[in-house]
Formats: structure tokens, sequence, C-alpha cells
């Protein structure tokens, strides 16, 4: 099986020089190594290479991967699967698609595993039930894009000024994520509700359609994990099986929010002025930017559909 690795060199994690490290590693199973910045280079580099690689590795964060799922998905016909095998290559700041495979380690761990991995299973031309993790996805249709994209989380709001903060940072570690979490909070409660960050956001939403009924909103967040990053788990207990994505908004007082913030983000209280279930489609029109899968959307209007997506399938060694 021939291998194709993408590098992400904007990506947090990716050091210069990281292809001839990851070459050294995998050898003669590469069929292409190419670093990139551009989305529209990693597309290029697919379209060459797409019938003589088997499994593609998109060594970045949750964003690269993302990107090169949308595109592989986009690639083979947008069907209910996406067949190819996917590796994940560990490299960003939050890394929350690899805690649900689970890929355990830093990106040398993961390459030398699969290194073993591939010389053990030579000969075999599919990577066996196994060693596959499936996942669902989100399917995104935002105006003004051609095609859609596909993605684990989306957030608007709170979490996607504070994700936007991160960023921005080049924060690098979980633990500096949390403290800049836990510091805007602090500010907020200082400042007397002030913190610039903590604000609400205008947003028309039709969950199954259905319209919401509030308006304004600090926290909107789509996700097919329990447990979307870090700690946080704001779903509720569901009622009965669905089919579907978990969807959270929270439309109430932002102090009703901070006063129980570690109980309504684990999910063990369902807040007032919310909605917290599993739903098949939503239709948002936002005044705010948007977040999927650590890709930002940097606007001060968004429109989207966000509804179920296909099944993809990520190696896990």
């Amino acid at each position: 099986m021939k291998v194709g690795v993408i590098c992400n060199i904007n990506a947090q994690r990716v050091p210069p020089g990281i292809s001839a490290r990851i070459k050294a590693i995998l050898k003669d199973s590469i069929e292409v190594i190419e670093e990139t910045k551009k989305l529209k280079d990693m597309k290029q580099i697919i379209d060459d290479y797409f019938d003589k690689v088997d499994i593609w590795c998109f060594v970045g964060g949750d964003g690269t991967v993302n990107q090169g799922l949308s595109y592989l998905w986009y690639k083979t016909g947008m069907k209910d699967e996406l067949d190819i095998p996917v590796l994940h290559g560990k490299a960003g700041s939050l890394n929350a698609i690899p805690d649900k495979i689970p890929l355990k380690g830093d990106l040398d761990d993961i390459l030398i595993r699969f290194k073993n991995f591939l010389e053990e299973k030579k000969g075999i031309r599919k990577i066996p039930r196994d060693n596959l993790k499936k996942l669902n996805t989100i399917k995104l249709s935002i105006k003004g894009y051609e095609t859609p994209k596909i993605c684990f989380n989306f957030f608007l709001g709170v979490p996607f000024l504070i994700s936007k903060k991160v960023i921005e940072m080049r924060l690098g570690t979980k633990s500096s994520i949390l403290q800049t979490i836990y510091s805007t909070i602090a500010k907020f409660v200082v400042s007397g509700g002030r913190e610039k960050l903590i604000k609400k956001i205008k947003a028309e939403i039709e969950i199954e359609g259905a319209k919401y009924p509030y308006k304004f909103h600090y926290v909107i967040v789509g996700s097919t994990f329990r447990e979307p990053a870090l700690f946080f788990r704001p779903f509720t207990e569901i009622d009965k099986y669905k089919s579907g994505f978990f969807f959270f908004v929270y439309s109430g007082d932002a102090w009703t929010a901070i006063r129980n913030f570690r109980t309504y983000a684990r999910g063990k209280k369902r807040p007032p002025h919310s909605f917290n279930d599993i739903t098949s489609k939503v239709l948002i029109k936002a005044w705010s930017g948007l977040n999927y899968d650590g890709e930002i959307e940097d606007k001060d209007f968004v429109e989207f559909k966000a509804e179920i997506g296909p099944i993809v399938n990520l190696i896990k060694i």
C-alpha cells in the first residue's frame, strides 16, 4: 500500500524539515510527500496522486485533516461513506479528533507504529477493519462555497471568539488553552460583564423545520462527539436514540451560565433558554464567525445548513 503525506507547515507543531523526518521513518512506503501552506496546494497534490495513493496522511491539526477529508469526499463523489483510509498526522494544538480514535503519543510515535504496521501487513490491499475507526461527520453547506464541507465539530458565539484568540496567540498546549478560557471568565466577572469575548451574537436558527424561539445567543455548538474537546461535554443525556448529531444552543443569561459553568459544561443539567438534543438538520443565519474543526470563517455574517454527513475511516494504530 502506498502512502501520500501532506504536511501543513502552518500548523502549530509542524517544524521546518518535517517532510525529511517523515520520509526517514516511512521510507519506501511513501508515494509522495509534500509541504503546503494553502488549501489549493493540498487539492492539487491529491489530484496529481489520487490514482497512485492508497492511504493519505495529513500532518497538521484538526483543520488540516478536515480539509483533506472534505476534498477526498468531494473527489470520490460525496457518497455516504468515504472508503479511503486516512491517518491523522497529530501536529496541531488541540488535536480533538485523535483523542476519539484514539491515537496516542506524538507524531513520531504514531508514524513509527504506522511503519511497523505497514511492514507487518505487507502485501495486503486493504487496511483491516480492526485498524479503522469509523466516525460520523456533519455536512456543512456554507453559503458562498460551491461544494459542501464535512466536519466533526462546529461552533459560533463565545467558543468561536475564544478559539480565534487561541489561534491568533498560537497556543500549543491544552493547558494553555484551558488557562485562556478560565482567564476570560475571570475577566468577565472582575469587569462586571465587560469582557469582549463573552457577548451574545444574533442568529436565526431553524431546527428540523422548526424555528428556535430566541435570536441572541452566547453559545452554538454542533458535534458528532458527546465530548467535543478538552473536558467539555455540554450535551445532556438523550431520552432515546436518534440519528443525527449533538446540537446545543444557549440563549440565557451570562451570569447564570458562569455560576453553573462546570455543571453546564459537563452536561449535568439542561440550562434554561437553550436547545440541547440530537438533530439531523439545522439552518443558521448568524451575524458571527464560524469555526469548524479549527477552520475559521472570520466573517460578520455566515449562513449555512448542517446535516448528517458521511462516515469516514480513520486509521487507529
